[in-house]
């Protein structure tokens, strides 16, 4: 397996610590092997230094994003290609807000899901016995032909 995502001028990033935690941010300037400087100024993050542990990197690269770009020539090159719209389709993010709707849930909306897991497997139960029913008739058959027999 190749490794595809490799820090960059232009890397579209997740912050996955500190305050701003879960926002994202196009990485700017490299300033050495465990610090980049980063900004997102549409989605609210300002131009800071981070550590790169601190960000987890997306397969998403912004186009014409260049070493030490100011602010305006990222927000254009961010409207232009939009990378943040094509991260929220992504699995990741659509686990992330999976997660935030669960955490969401009210005590009685649990109960509810709870409810509605039990009927959806009695639904899952009956229909898989319906199923090994009707198929036990065709092994049966084939067994009394001496189609199945192990060697």
């Amino acid at each position: 397996m190749v490794l595809g995502k490799f820090v960059e001028v232009g890397r579209v990033v997740k912050i996955n610590y500190g305050p701003q935690e879960g926002k994202l941010a196009t990485i700017i300037e490299i300033l050495n092997d465990k610090r980049v400087l980063i900004d997102g100024p549409t989605t609210g993050v300002q131009r800071q230094v981070i550590p790169i542990r601190r960000l987890t990197l997306t397969k998403f690269n912004l186009k014409g994003a260049t070493r030490g770009a100011r602010t305006g020539v990222i927000t254009k090159a961010i409207k232009k290609s939009d990378p943040f719209a094509q991260y929220q389709n992504t699995i990741a993010a659509k686990k992330v807000a999976k997660k935030a709707l669960r955490a969401k849930l009210t005590d009685f909306d649990r109960f509810r899901v709870m409810i509605l897991r039990k009927r959806r497997s009695a639904l899952l139960s009956t229909q898989l016995k319906v199923l090994r029913k009707n198929n036990a008739g065709g092994k049966a058959a084939a067994q009394a032909k001496g189609g199945n027999k192990k060697k």
